[in-house]
């Protein structure tokens, strides 16, 4: 469960077509982002999740290719081991071509494919496999009636938003797929708004409430709420998500590499 939230936390901002000619990114950028979970008042930190983006090819095609490896600290190690490791391609048109997941958490250990066939505003279909380390656990297709992405090309397809001709209260419907399941997502664009680093950075930020339709979600509605750089970046700063038991959050720890130079960041005089 812990696995599946950290994921969705880390990766799940999306919207739609509306994306700038400028891509916000370039091959070596890295991102590492700091995982917390939160019950009650007290928060402790879950783990850390490492982004890297690169130039490469999939089926003769020019991609980007983009992995998340994500593993819990040592605290959680004790009760709730985590390795894992998510990568997807996407052509220069910000279309998904593939995505696979590798998941390593003690006794469990399977790997799955998401393969995609189809790919429009009306329609987008994909095959998922999986398989663990004995046997395949299922293959099948999965089709929806709008465009459909993995869960870390959304994050890659997010970053490439033309905010500042969105208007405050714009919505987008689009769908993930997650193992077999067919996920609805609803994305709010909230307009402009400031994130706090410490007590000595802020940052100016793009706000997106997601109302996401899965069980690990207190509930549909505002199940997310995430936070992209207002600069030609456009980098996730800190998401939160709202869970059934607690919460998780997701806070921008460093960055390598970025295409354009950092310019969200805000610096309070120390008292």
């Amino acid at each position: 469960m812990l696995k599946k939230i950290i994921i969705i936390c880390c990766v799940c901002v999306t919207a739609t077509c509306l994306f700038a000619n400028d891509l916000p990114f370039k091959s070596k950028e890295e991102l590492k982002f700091d995982i917390h979970y939160k019950y009650g008042l007290i928060m402790m930190k879950a783990g850390t999740a490492n982004y890297r983006i690169e130039r490469n090819n999939y089926n003769g095609e020019q991609s980007y290719k983009s992995v998340l490896d994500f593993k819990t600290t040592s605290f959680f190690d004790s009760f709730f081991k985590v390795r894992d490791t998510i990568s997807s391609h996407i052509n220069e048109n910000i279309e998904p071509l593939y995505h696979s997941r590798t998941i390593n958490e003690g006794k469990t250990f399977f790997k799955e494919e998401v393969i995609f066939k189809k790919f429009d505003s009306s329609f987008s279909e994909a095959r998922v496999r999986r398989e663990n380390k004995t046997a395949l656990k299922f293959d099948t297709v999965l089709a929806v009636n709008n465009l459909a992405y993995d869960i870390l090309n959304i994050f890659m397809f997010a970053r490439t938003l033309d905010y500042k001709n969105l208007k405050i209260g714009q919505n987008f419907q689009l769908s993930t797929f997650i193992g077999k399941e067919k996920v609805n997502v609803v994305v709010h664009f909230d307009g402009q708004s400031i994130v706090n680093k410490s007590e000595t950075i802020k940052y100016k930020s793009y706000k997106l409430t997601i109302d996401i339709t899965d069980e690990v979600f207190s509930s549909p509605k505002s199940a997310l709420e995430v936070w992209i750089s207002d600069d030609d970046n456009h980098i996730p700063l800190k998401l939160k998500a709202k869970l059934k038991i607690g919460a998780a959050e997701a806070d921008l720890a460093t960055y390598k590499n970025l295409k354009y130079p950092f310019s969200s960041e805000i610096k309070i005089p120390a008292r």
